[in-house]
């Protein structure tokens, strides 16, 4: 799984603080790639934020992890490390049951631009995350990962399977019958390990809750580690 990095999608007509993200002029070698110029002029009001988001190839289904910089109500521009071409449609979730669909206009090297498909309410999906009416806690972005990795818990080592992980929490496959708000050591390898109470529990399902939250290195490591 790929790392990438996010922000908005209207670097040429921004308002001031944001007037930073012009274009190379129209002499310059590295001219982008540009499908419609008035792609670029969306809408004039960007928020710039940092959040992390899971991307997805529309077509693919294909993820990665992703860092919102700023957006508006008509797009965002994303600085993608993930191949991503003009015309290929793309999701982006902030919350994990909350996606926004876009389609690639422009890019720039690295750089895309991302129209949605229906202007969005900003301010709302820029939200924290809450309780939902169901009384469920709206989730930060889960990434599949298909890992193995090892549980320590009550100085007993156990082997584990990391299915799914995100910046507050893991889901791991195991036969490990431990109790509800057991202190744990979640190691990955050497390098990668995080402290974390047991959630919930269900058949051979353990669901983890970090005792902090994971950086947007650390998660990206956490990812693209064999």
């Amino acid at each position: 799984m790929q790392y990438v990095r996010l922000c908005a999608a209207n670097p040429s007509d921004m308002e001031s603080p944001l007037a930073h993200f012009s274009l190379p002029s129209t002499d310059s070698d590295s001219m982008p790639d540009i499908a419609n110029d008035s792609d670029r002029r969306l809408h004039s009001r960007n928020i710039r934020v940092m959040r992390v988001a899971r991307l997805k190839d529309v077509k693919l289904h294909a993820e990665c992890l992703g860092m919102v910089r700023d957006v508006s109500p008509g797009g965002m521009m994303i600085d993608a490390h993930f191949p991503l071409e003009i015309g290929q449609s793309i999701s982006v979730a902030l919350l994990d049951d909350q996606e926004l669909t876009g389609d690639v206009v422009w890019k720039d090297g690295k750089t895309l631009g991302v129209k949605f498909r229906e202007e969005i309410d900003v301010d709302q999906i820029l939200a924290k995350p809450s309780i939902k009416p169901d009384g469920r806690r709206a989730r930060l972005p889960r990434f599949k990962a298909g890992k193995s990795a090892t549980l320590r818990i009550d100085d007993k080592i156990h082997r584990v399977e990391l299915l799914d992980l995100s910046q507050r929490g893991a889901k791991l496959c195991c036969d490990v019958k431990a109790k509800m708000h057991s202190n744990i050591l979640l190691r990955l390898d050497t390098q990668r390990s995080v402290r974390a109470n047991v959630k919930w529990r269900a058949a051979n399902m353990l669901g983890v809750e970090f005792h902090r939250l994971l950086s947007v290195e650390e998660l990206g490591n956490w990812l693209k580690a064999d």
